[in-house]
């Protein structure tokens, strides 16, 4: 639910979102990119598809070892 002017954590959370979003967009574009990469090299080599299997498995190691980074630790909920 969006918080009303004024209140504290409105724009932390249009922040957060952004943030998020753009990392979730990274990811795929990591993973597409690879396999695109794969899908050329076995069209060059003729080995389908061996490339695109790897393009695939690299960009989304990759991909997940930066989210991992740049994702912080989950804070604990305060209670009210």
């Amino acid at each position: 639910m969006p918080q009303p002017r004024g209140e504290p954590g409105g724009e932390e959370r249009g922040s957060d979102f952004a943030r998020y979003a753009g990392l979730g967009l990274q990811f795929a574009a990591t993973v597409m990119l690879l396999a695109f990469l794969g899908y050329w090299l076995d069209r060059k080599a003729g080995t389908s598809p061996l490339f695109l299997f790897a393009g695939v498995l690299l960009g989304f190691l990759g991909a997940t070892i930066s989210l991992v980074r740049h994702v912080p630790p989950a804070r604990p909920r305060r209670r009210r």
